[in-house]
Order: C-alpha cells, then structure tokens, then sequence
C-alpha cells in the first residue's frame, strides 16, 4: 500500500469530504479522480492510467504532487495548541526595532514569564538576546546576557536530554528483542545521564522524560520484578504529579499528546505487579484512547509496550475479552514501517499470540510467516530464534510434520556456534520432536508435560523464548495427538 493510499484510507468521512474539497474544488479534475478511485475502490495503478488516460510518467508526477498538496494539507491541521505563544515568540526580534523601547521591554518581560511557566527553553533564549540588546546602555545588560547565556546552556542540556530519551526507547526496543548485555549497559548509562542532567535543573519537562524512561526501564527493563510491588506509593505519586503538570500546561503540544502515557504506565506496573484489579481499571482507560495511539507514530513504543503487558497480564487472568479487544485496530490501523524493527516484529507476534490463544494456530503460523518473509531477522538472532520455534510450535500442534521439521533443522544450523546459549531453544526442540513421534498417547502427554516444566526452568535465562506463551492441557493433548481434526 502505498503513502497515498495509506493516508487517504484513515482519514474520516468528513476528513476526506474537506481534503477533497480543498485539493479538487468542486471540479470533478484528475486530482478528484485520483482521490475517490483510491479511497473507494481496489483499482491499481494501470487501471487508473487508463481511466484518467494518461501515460505512466504523467500518471506518477501527478500522484506526486498530489502527495505534496495533502501533505501540506494535512500538516497545518496538526494539533498545536500553543501557537498563540510560538507566533508571539516570532515577533520577538522585531521589538529590537520598535518605536517604543519601553513598551518592547515591557512586551518581552511578560513573554518571559510565559515561556518560564511552559518550560520553553528555545524560546526563552531570543527573548533573553533580544532584552539584553534593548539594554545595551544600561546597568542590566549583563543582566539579561547571564540569562542569555544560562538559557542557552540549559536549552542544551533540555535537547541533550530529550535525544537522550528517544534513543533509549530505542535502545529498550533493541535490548528487548536481542536480550543482548551491551544494550542493558547501554540503557543503565542512559538513564544515569538523564538523572544527572535532572539533578542540574529545575524543570518540568526533565521530570516527565526521565520518570517515563525510570518506570519503562523498572517495570519492562529489570529482569527482577520482586521488590517492584514496594515501590506503589513511589510510582503512584510519580505519575500523579505527571497528570498535574499535564493538567497545569494545556497549551504545551508534546504533553498535551503524551498525556494518555500516565495510564499505559499505570496499567504496565500493575500487570508486572500481578495487581490485576488495578490493572484492569487503567486497561479500560488506555482502550478508550487505543485508535488515537495507534494513529501517531511516535507513540509505537508505548503502544507496543502496552500490548507486551496485555499479553502478559493474560498469562494471569485468563481474560480473553481483554486480550482481544482492539485487535482489529493493531492488525488494520497500526501502520509500523519495517525500519522500525522492535515495532514491527512485536505487533506481528501480538497478532499471532492472539490467534495462538484463540486456538487458530493456523492464523498464528501465517502471521509469523508473514513477519519473516517482510523483514530478515538474521542480526537479531534471540528474535530470529524466538519466532521461528514459534511458528515451529503452531505446525506441530497442527500436525504438518514436514514444515515443522524444516523450521527445525534450520534452528539446529542457526544456534550451532552458540548452543550453551539456547538450552531452551534445544529443550523446546525436542518436545516439539517428541510430539510428532508416533507413541503410546497417554505416556507420550505424560513425557511431553514433564518436557514442558524441564523447558520452563531452562527458560529462565537471558535468551529465553516463547515469552507469555502457556501450553494449557488441550493444546499439549492436540500436540500429541495423531489425529489433529
């Protein structure tokens, strides 16, 4: 599916209606055509051609200014609430040049205090110039330039932090999918630097990045959730006081689309606490909000991390309704690039644990399929390893004997120069060949079961597999049996 097509599929009815209106007028031109082929029907682009008549190259300069028109569009459409202040904030340096020097001072004073209250940094730094410049023969020029020079250096400590927690998201992508020790260094020293950048500032806007990424890193990170419950008054007055600067700051763009964040950490700390009341309060919240986080692509890693959760918590309630809703949404609407490789390996094995769980062991084997023939997850060999003895589990349980030998042997190939770091790998592979072996029924579940629990305690290593995936008694009664109708 290509930009065009994407952007115009998920937009409303009304949405559209108004896009079209402001591409097309009220002529019924090419662009029109274009527009209401792609929204309401299946033609492909050779159809098209032949309808508007006109050759490939023209049909692809049209598509692409076309692509250029909506996307300036629909950018100026962007929520942006604190616009009134930005376009204050660009006429700041005109006031060096006004009639008025006192009426200018007096302007840019109370813009100061503005900017202080949101914590605009940037911003605060023209205005600081500007003031000291106005004050170029007076006693408080130095002044104004010290907090010229102060703002500068902490609206790069601001930046420095914030590249800091994008990467870190990142970085617990990658640490997620690989289990690798040199990405946990890695997200232990980022999270030290984004505390010392914290203790050196006064700032709102430090305390919200640096406590998302502590609770990120202490509730998805640490291996070791044991003392995790103790800490409830902690998390619980961290979030609240994130609530109370989104609520004090209404015009501020970044919190004002983060803000839905203080539930997904809610929910992400009372399922790895196993507070499942607690849990399924927030879990409510964050499925009334679930279409508008999966429409911004920002927000993946939370969403991804939400559904990590989801599935976990249903490992301890069993609450099918909870797993599911808003399925619909992750398979149709998540709209994950392949470059973002921890997004889109993830929302692919949420698919398929759904389908897994669902009993459709088919759907989930096609789904992993699907994950594997889009991208190549040979450098992540732990997510390589992981989706294919998956995928091997579903052929199994559905008795496709040859498909899941040959996923087998290629996992044999793989792990080969790393063996004492799959020892699960290997103990899920031999159940998997157990099952498939012709046997007595009754000795052969009892075998498989005992495999099962060898399994699980070799599994608990840095390079575990099949996470939140529970063989219940019918399926490992359909693993082991001959007739899988």
């Amino acid at each position: 599916m290509d930009i065009l097509t994407k952007t115009i599929k998920k937009l409303s009815d009304e949405e559209y209606q108004n896009l079209l209106h402001e591409v097309s007028g009220k002529k019924k031109n090419k662009p029109y055509m274009v527009l209401e082929a792609t929204r309401n029907s299946n033609i492909d682009d050779s159809e098209l051609m032949d309808i508007l008549q006109v050759n490939a190259s023209a049909y692809y300069t049209l598509k692409s200014r076309l692509n250029t028109k909506i996307a300036n569009i629909l950018s100026k459409k962007v929520d942006n609430p604190i616009q009134t202040l930005m376009d204050e904030v660009s006429r700041v340096p005109a006031h060096l040049f006004g009639n008025n020097r006192d009426f200018s001072i007096r302007a840019l004073r109370e813009l100061e205090k503005q900017l202080i209250e949101y914590d605009l940094n940037a911003e605060l730094i023209l205005v600081y110039k500007t003031l000291a410049q106005l004050h170029v023969f007076s006693e408080e020029y130095d002044f104004f330039e010290n907090k010229y020079k102060r703002h500068v250096a902490f609206s790069l400590a601001v930046t420095k932090a914030e590249n800091i927690f994008f990467k870190l998201l990142k970085k617990i992508g990658e640490y997620q999918l690989n289990q690798n020790e040199a990405d946990l260094e890695s997200i232990v020293l980022m999270i030290s630097e984004l505390s010392n950048i914290c203790e050196l500032y006064e700032s709102h806007r430090l305390y919200v990045l640096f406590n998302i990424a502590r609770v990120y890193y202490l509730c998805s990170v640490q291996t070791n959730n044991d003392g995790l419950a103790s800490r409830e008054l902690e998390i619980d007055g961290i979030l609240q006081k994130m609530n109370d600067i989104f609520e004090k700051y209404p015009l501020d763009t970044f919190y004002q689309n983060i803000k839905g964040i203080t539930n997904l950490l809610y929910f992400e700390y009372y399922s790895k606490t196993k507070n499942t009341v607690r849990a399924d309060y927030y879990l409510n919240k964050v499925h009334s909000i679930l279409p508008e986080l999966a429409e911004k692509p920002t927000m993946h890693f939370f969403l991804i991390q939400f559904l990590q959760a989801k599935i976990y918590k249903y490992t301890l309630d069993s609450n099918w309704e909870h797993l599911a809703y808003g399925y619909d949404i992750i398979e149709n609407q998540l709209d994950i690039q392949e470059n973002e490789i921890f997004h889109f390996v993830s929302a692919y094995r949420y698919q398929a644990t759904v389908k897994f769980y669902a009993k459709d062991f088919q759907g989930a084997a096609k789904k992993i399929n699907q994950l594997r023939n889009k991208i190549a997850l040979k450098q992540h060999l732990v997510a390589d390893v992981d989706n294919k003895i998956f995928q091997a589990l579903q052929y199994c349980i559905l008795g496709e004997d040859s498909l899941c030998m040959q996923i087998i042997s290629s996992l044999k190939r793989q792990i080969k120069e790393n063996e004492s770091q799959f020892e699960s790998t290997k103990s899920m592979m031999k159940i998997l060949k157990s099952a498939l072996k012709p046997a007595d029924y009754r000795k052969k579940m009892k075998k498989i079961a005992e495999m099962w629990t060898e399994f699980e305690m070799l599994n608990k290593t840095p390079f575990y597999i099949l996470k939140n995936i529970i063989l219940d008694e019918a399926t490992l009664r359909k693993m082991c049996n001959p007739i899988k109708s």
